[in-house]
């Protein structure tokens, strides 16, 4: 008798164990989920991924059939994975993570969208590509998840919460009706087709036909504060960042004509960078508003230029002597150059200041001043005066335009020479006479280069005045080499035909895609 109950009890124990649920061969983890959970495009161009069979047999494929008319009709490309857990992983991560190495969507379109539950964690994730961020916004994610997928969601009927969710997103993104065309000419057609008898059947089960008895777009009690989805904060309008981009070619402007007497400067270009990246960043963090950010994106720079003007104008009140007239004026150009529009940009202040160094400029060249021999007073000769007192060199360096020169004359008959280099000009100082008569460099070609070979030639200034030639080797490039015709359309023909000849495929546009961050989540 105690044998006999010894078996009976031995036999229960192992009936027991045997009813509870293996577990699964390959476990999905937070660590190896990325690789556990296969990649709906390797199973036989689906679009579920059900590694641990949560859906019923025939639920697949019926999805797999919707999915593959939507992504026929070129609209969206729509994945859903099922999975009993992903261990410690966040299901908002791994939606991103399996988006973005599945390339879910079109490369060009990004049209993608991901649709993932984690039963554990009894969640579900929508993750949306760029192309599609429009059409599904984050708030009518959030709502076909609470309106069609949560309630079967808790009473675990996942087959009935999936299905709802892809009929709503296919709702949401239906084209407006079109007949159908009875004849199918081209693959295209047949995608057509194909889309608009999938959305007039859903359409007819929905039981509305105007997008403004979409029950999507009525706010769901308590939305804004639900505990699920948070409504996206105002970003930063496109006008405001447009403003900064001008505003940074603005301050890359000023810094670059402001600092250019500066050696070793390049570096300089980081407090531009830094300024307005900064202000961008304040905006973006909402700790600067837009009317404060206008103000002192404008503001900055005019207090920088009033300083900057300021300065020179302190230096331009020192005296200068008659000799150092050309110098003094050559920094003041130098200072000023391509700074004109600022006067018009920033017109309070700036537009009196340019008035005064106007006159400041023509006060170094016209101010007469006394004769330092003799003290009398001195006037400056005109055009036709003045060539006769310069030497033939002077007369071709004004005659070229590097160098303006002027002479002055007292009434004792004492002369003065100032010379007023033209900042412009690219013509250089000859070594031989030493004048500013050296003309820029033409390539003398010496040997033409060829589609197989390098040419050389010499690099040739000429002085204008002393004919003194200053050469300098210069290897010439070798030229492209022209493309043959034949093979182009040799090439054109093959690639035509290659394309006429393929059938229409719904996977050759659908991988490629990334994710845009978009999307919501929701928990049953």
């Amino acid at each position: 008798m105690l044998r006999f109950r010894l078996w009976y009890w031995l036999l229960w124990l192992g009936a027991l164990g045997g009813c509870q649920l293996p577990e699964p061969v390959h476990r999905i983890t937070a660590a190896n989920y990325l690789t556990a959970i296969p990649d709906p495009k390797t199973l036989g161009e689906a679009y579920v991924s059900d590694p641990d069979s949560i859906l019923a047999p025939g639920t697949a494929p019926a999805l797999n059939a919707q999915l593959d008319s939507l992504d026929r009709s070129g609209r969206a490309h729509l994945d859903v994975v099922l999975v009993r857990s992903l261990g410690a992983a966040v299901p908002k991560t791994a939606a991103t993570a399996l988006f973005n190495k599945w390339k879910v969507g079109g490369k060009t379109t990004n049209n993608g969208l991901l649709m993932l539950l984690v039963l554990d964690q009894r969640r579900v994730e929508f993750e949306t590509g760029y192309g599609l961020e429009a059409d599904l916004p984050d708030i009518i994610c959030y709502r076909i998840q609470q309106r069609y997928m949560l309630d079967a969601a808790r009473a675990s009927n996942y087959d009935q919460a999936v299905q709802q969710g892809v009929a709503a997103i296919i709702r949401r993104l239906r084209p407006a009706p079109a007949p159908p065309k009875p004849v199918l000419a081209t693959a295209d057609d047949s995608a057509r087709y194909y889309a608009d008898s999938l959305q007039r059947a859903l359409m007819a089960q929905s039981g509305y036909a105007n997008a403004t008895d979409d029950p999507l777009e009525q706010a769901l009690p308590g939305e804004a504060s639900a505990d699920n989805y948070y409504p996206p904060e105002p970003g930063p309008p496109v006008g405001l960042l447009a403003v900064a981009a001008l505003a940074l070619v603005l301050y890359l402007v000023l810094w670059y004509r402001t600092t250019q007497q500066l050696r070793g400067r390049g570096w300089l270009v980081l407090v531009p960078l830094g300024l307005v990246g900064g202000l961008v960043g304040l905006v973006l963090q909402g700790k600067l508003g837009p009317e404060a950010f206008l103000a002192l994106l404008y503001g900055l720079p005019l207090l920088y230029l009033h300083g900057y003007f300021g300065w020179h104008y302190w230096q331009a009140r020192r005296p200068v002597a008659p000799l150092g007239r050309p110098e003094a004026y050559g920094q003041q150009q130098a200072a000023h150059r391509g700074l004109a529009f600022t006067a018009y940009l920033f017109p309070v202040g700036l537009a009196l200041y340019w008035r005064w160094y106007g006159r400041h400029l023509a006060a170094l060249r016209d101010a007469p001043f006394a004769c330092p021999d003799c003290g009398l007073p001195m006037h400056k000769l005109d055009s036709a005066a003045e060539k006769t007192h310069l030497a033939p060199g002077q007369q071709v360096e004004e005659a070229s335009r590097a160098v303006e020169h002027e002479v002055w004359k007292c009434a004792q008959g004492h002369h003065l020479w100032l010379a007023y280099p033209n900042p412009e000009t690219k013509t250089q100082v000859c070594p031989a006479c030493h004048h500013r008569t050296l003309a820029p460099p033409r390539l003398r070609v010496v040997q033409a280069a060829t589609t197989s070979a390098e040419g050389w030639g010499w690099r040739v200034a000429t002085c204008r005045f002393c004919q003194h030639e200053v050469q300098e080797r210069e290897v010439i490039s070798r030229l492209p080499s022209p493309v043959s015709s034949s093979s182009s359309s040799s090439s054109g023909s093959s690639s035509w035909g290659s394309s006429s000849g393929s059938s229409y495929s719904s996977r050759s546009t659908s991988s490629g895609g990334s994710s845009g961050g978009g999307g919501a989540g929701s928990t049953w």
